[in-house]
């Protein structure tokens, strides 16, 4: 017995030593791949030189600097600073023959310069304010001067986290500038961080409130209706058990304050000047329960205001009514019929929300045997049933639920989303140990894959297969995205020539648009593409960087290397993006 009970102290304590020795292993291997990434964004940020267009180094620049921030502030600060004096060089001037023109101008370099703005806001709310500050240009007379954002507002919104009295006071010293709706955005973040500052702020904005004729004022109106509508008791709805908005508690106001928001409402929609402003006409329906708690001598009159109101709508007002009263009250089988009346704008957007309601209220089977008996057309029949197999291959996803994903393949029409959900269930299977099946169901969904770019359906089937090979089996991973790299090489050449003939937007004096007018962020594409380069990068760093050098055009290597440097220095804000723990 002694002998057995020493050689367990010494097993034990050998396996301490092997723990502590595989920890510090991984922790000298985060500790390399961070250098290495650091290395990489100061050649990025050095490199945005050589690019052609200024809005391209302006990005490179921005992204590099807020990858620099927290290893190197002071060249952060001075790439912020390089930036924000690029982007004022190519400011258009304050008149133009050509108006049209001017205007896409100025919009796409004031979009650029609200990027950088917001993203130094996070780091150093001053530091933005300075870039701001240091040259405003005047929006074309054609654009009109209420139509742009309030950036100091929007600023006070994004410094919230770091330092909330500060975006209040921020908040405040704009407001004599305008009210927007960024101060509703900073109240709900403020809301998170800090309940009585929030409720504090949120009575100086009634206070300011009192003081604009929100029966014209579309802003004040609108943030009249959502301060009213946030400090509603959060209600669950029975089918899905979710509470309303999805707030964890509402904004806290008083009674009185209330009272005094359905006041001015009231009063205001009750006016002649109410015609002209349909959202606030629009959200009476939304708050009659405060109207009747509230005002109820008022309720009867205001009906049959929004009644006559919703005479004078156009049928593409009245679908997006019905779209809103239905996403509140509605099931997704009448969403579905509701869409067959609109038009295909508004029909595609009713049909996707339906899809989303009937996974997040677990009735997506049920509304597949609507889809397959009610829809006669053969053509919008398989585009819904292909929309929902997503939506449930994404739950299922997010769930880890390998069975889920499992049932669902019989049912899954493109072949594609079919691979996708394999390569998803290969993941769980490598983490459970089941390294043979994993690979066996791996090998299977390559055959059902094309790579040639010709669909995001395909694109995305074929990222979560790299993805999953690159635990199951790394060699194979790398060699799918050499041949993938070689491919897209030959259609961006293509793409680039043709673009000579046939305008897109998308290249601009012989160099790809970075950033382009559309507003699609490293954000956007980290969520997209983030998880995949994270796990090759992982898996071999030098072999990662091979791969991105291999693309054929500069700007382009520039991006992917923005890419690979932000999935490693990210990752854990790109676990929570994509709510994948693995």
């Amino acid at each position: 017995m002694s002998f057995l009970a020493l050689l367990l102290v010494y097993t034990a304590a050998a396996a301490q030593v092997g723990d502590k020795e595989k920890a510090k292993k991984e922790a000298e291997r985060k500790q390399e791949l961070k250098r290495k990434s650091y290395v990489l964004v100061d050649e990025i940020a050095t490199g945005a030189l050589s690019l052609k267009l200024p809005e391209n180094r302006a990005f490179v620049l921005t992204e590099s600097a807020d990858l620099l921030w927290d290893h190197d502030e002071e060249r952060a600060r001075n790439l912020f600073r390089d930036a924000n004096n690029v982007l004022a060089l190519i400011t258009p001037p304050a008149t133009s023959d050509q108006e049209k023109q001017h205007l896409s101008a100025f919009l796409a370099g004031f979009g650029s310069r609200r990027d950088l703005i917001l993203k130094v806001a996070r780091r150093d709310p001053e530091l933005a304010l300075d870039l701001l500050r240091s040259f405003q240009q005047p929006p074309p007379e054609l654009l009109g001067s209420n139509y742009l954002p309030n950036l100091e507002q929007e600023i006070a919104a994004e410094a919230a986290a770091r330092d909330p009295k500060r975006a209040i006071q921020i908040a405040r010293e704009s407001l004599g500038k305008g009210l927007t709706f960024s101060v509703f955005n900073l109240l709900m973040r403020l809301h998170d961080l800090d309940t009585e500052l929030s409720s504090r702020f949120a009575g100086e904005l009634i206070d300011k409130l009192q003081t604009r004729n929100i029966a014209t004022d579309i802003v004040a109106s609108r943030l009249a209706t959502e301060l009213l509508i946030s400090s509603r008791t959060p209600t669950e709805s029975p089918e899905d058990k979710t509470t309303y908005r999805g707030e964890a508690s509402p904004l806290k106001l008083s009674r009185e304050q209330r009272r005094q928001l359905v006041e001015m409402i009231a009063n205001s929609a009750l006016g002649l000047s109410a015609n002209k402003n349909n959202n606030l006409l629009y959200s009476i329906t939304e708050l009659m329960p405060e109207i009747e708690e509230f005002a109820p001598e008022r309720s009867a009159l205001l009906q049959k205001k929004v009644a006559v109101f919703n005479e004078t709508l156009t049928k593409e007002q009245k679908g997006w009514q019905l779209h809103n009263s239905l996403v509140r009250n509605g099931t997704p089988e009448e969403l579905l019929a509701a869409s067959q009346d609109i038009d295909s704008e508004q029909r595609r957007w009713t049909q996707q929300q339906a899809i989303v309601l009937a996974v997040m209220r677990k009735r997506a089977d049920a509304l597949r045997e609507y889809v397959n008996a009610e829809i006669k057309d053969d053509s919008v029949r398989k585009s819904l049933i292909d929309t929902l197999d997503t939506e449930q291959i994404n739950s299922a996803i997010n769930k880890g639920n390998a069975d889920e994903l499992r049932k669902l393949l019989p049912v899954v029409r493109l072949k594609e989303e079919r691979a996708r959900a394999m390569a998803e269930m290969a993941l769980l299977l490598e983490k459970k140990g089941e390294h043979d099946e994993a690979l066996k169901l791996l090998d299977e969904a390559q055959t059902l894959i094309k790579s040639d770019f010709s669909s995001d359906t395909q694109t995305n089937a074929l990222l979560a297969l790299v993805c999953a090979y690159a635990l199951v089996e790394p060699a194979r991973a790398f060699a799918i995205m050499e041949g993938a790299i070689d491919r897209a090489n030959d259609r961006i050449s293509k793409l680039i020539l043709l673009d000579k003939v046939v305008r897109t937007g998308t290249v601009k004096k012989g160099e790809v648009i970075l950033q382009n007018s559309g507003g699609i962020s490293m954000e956007f594409v980290m969520l997209k593409y983030g998880k995949s380069v994270s796990i090759l990068a992982k898996t071999d760093f030098d072999r990662t960087k091979g791969l991105v050098d291999r693309l054929g055009r500069n700007e382009l290597r520039m991006m992917a290397r923005l890419m690979l440097a932000h999935s490693l220095l990210r990752e854990d804000k790109l676990m929570r993006m994509t709510g994948d723990a693995r």
